[in-house]
């Protein structure tokens, strides 16, 4: 954990994000509430200057109502913690959308656009420095693009008031392997690389 230290930010608005965490834990504002079973607004550490953001609960994110809990997520973890020295005490991790999509299919326009207030009041209570996006969905939103995440990834671009980074979400390095994995690797040191910048300012 030695390596997150110099990421945590100070003074930090607890009371603010405790009240837009329950403000998310009861949301009904798009159908996805229906078949919910937990809302996953996130965890780690929202006093730090790193975010992961993903794309939506799966099932057993939802069961447990914390994100990537299940076999990409603990890739994510050891891909994190080897090429980046951190673990989820150093960083913290949510979604484009705090529900699980039934089936796990993708999140339509209308939920991601529904649920965006809640991630876009997070980055600003967060203030992170180095935003990580995992996957198509997270990059389009925060980028703002419509290009696809193999023509986005492998680049650093400017964000609020720092830098994103966006990679494959764990789930495709599951499927696709060594290369998409080393890909990945490469990115997660990108964004070391940024948070470096960051220590030195």
């Amino acid at each position: 954990m030695g390596e997150g230290r110099d990421l945590v930010r100070a003074p930090f608005p607890i009371a603010a994000w405790q009240e837009l965490a329950q403000e998310a834990s009861r949301c009904t504002r798009c159908r996805l509430a229906e078949g919910r079973t937990n809302v996953v607004f996130g965890t780690g550490n929202a006093g730090t200057k790193l975010m992961f953001v993903g794309e939506g609960p799966g099932e057993q994110e939802d069961l447990q109502g914390l994100p990537f809990v299940g076999r990409s997520g603990q890739l994510l973890d050891r891909l994190v913690l080897e090429e980046m020295g951190l673990t989820r005490d150093d960083f913290y991790i949510t979604n484009t959308v705090k529900c699980r999509p039934p089936g796990n299919r993708d999140p339509l326009p209308e939920e991601i656009d529904t649920c965006w207030p809640f991630l876009e009041k997070q980055l600003g209570l967060m203030s992170p420095r180095v935003v990580v996006t995992l996957g198509n969905f997270a990059t389009k939103l925060l980028l703002g693009t419509t290009e696809g995440i193999s023509r986005l990834r492998g680049r650093v671009y400017p964000y609020r008031d720092g830098h994103l980074v966006p990679t494959f979400h764990p789930s495709a390095a599951l499927r696709g392997g060594g290369q998409v994995v080393a890909q990945m690797r490469a990115d997660l040191v990108r964004a070391k690389e940024a948070l470096r910048g960051v220590r030195a300012r």
